[in-house]
Order: structure tokens, then C-alpha cells, then sequence
């Protein structure tokens, strides 16, 4: 394990199968969710009421494929030191619990919004055009 999906990557694989094959084929790697990661998912299963049925069949399919990392107090350090070196910023809370958690376990974020990482320090970054 190398990557770690963030939401917008992970979205890519639940929503395009031949796409999802390629790119992980590329990863050479069974890439990990975070916890957080599976908490935006599972409120994209319910916010649109026609999808839902269907998002939670993928969903539940990818959390059978890729293991789910806990957000822990190693975590919880790495962010203190995301918001010591760049501010508090709300907005970017849920992204900075991403990056925090590639940095605990040593891995790469997999996104396609790079700006939401590019100002976290030392964060690895394997960025994916949108599908």
C-alpha cells in the first residue's frame, strides 16, 4: 500500500469502472481510503436520493477492495503540524484530515483537486485529470 485515495479520486473509481481499471492498473497498488474519506462518501450515497441505491452498491464494493485507514491521535498530530506550518483554515479541515493521514502512514495522496493539498508540507502528491 502506497496511496491513499482522497474523495475526489476515490468518486473517479466509484463512478467509471473501465476508468477505475486503468488508473489503478497505472497505481500498481492496492491504494487505502482514509476514514474521512469514507465519511464524504457515505454523504454522496444520500444526497441525491435517485443515485443512492446505486452509490451504495459501489461504495460498498470499495470498501470491500481497499482498506480504511482510522483517523488516530498520530493522525491527530500530523494535523496539528498541517495548521502549525499553514493556519487553521475551515474550509480545509476535512482535506488537511486526508493529508494528515497520508503523512502518519507514509503514503501518497491520489486527487484530482490538487489545490486542496499543494500547501501541506512534505504531502505526496500522485494527481488524476477528472474522468
Amino acid at each position: 500500500m502506497r496511496f491513499l485515495l482522497d474523495t475526489s479520486a476515490a468518486i473517479i473509481l466509484r463512478d467509471s469502472v473501465s476508468e477505475a481499471d486503468r488508473r489503478l492498473t497505472e497505481l500498481a497498488s492496492i491504494p487505502a481510503l482514509s476514514i474521512i474519506t469514507q465519511i464524504e462518501l457515505e454523504g454522496g450515497v444520500v444526497a441525491e436520493p435517485l443515485l443512492a441505491a446505486k452509490r451504495r452498491m459501489l461504495l460498498d464494493a470499495m470498501l470491500l477492495q481497499f482498506p480504511v485507514l482510522d483517523f488516530d491521535a498520530d493522525c491527530a498530530a500530523a494535523y496539528r503540524e498541517i495548521v502549525e506550518a499553514r493556519g487553521y483554515s475551515r474550509p480545509k479541515v476535512v482535506d488537511r484530515m486526508v493529508a494528515a493521514t497520508a503523512l502518519r502512514y507514509g503514503l501518497t495522496v491520489v486527487t484530482a483537486n490538487a489545490r486542496d493539498f499543494r500547501d501541506v508540507p512534505g504531502l505526496a502528491l500522485e494527481v488524476w485529470p477528472s474522468a
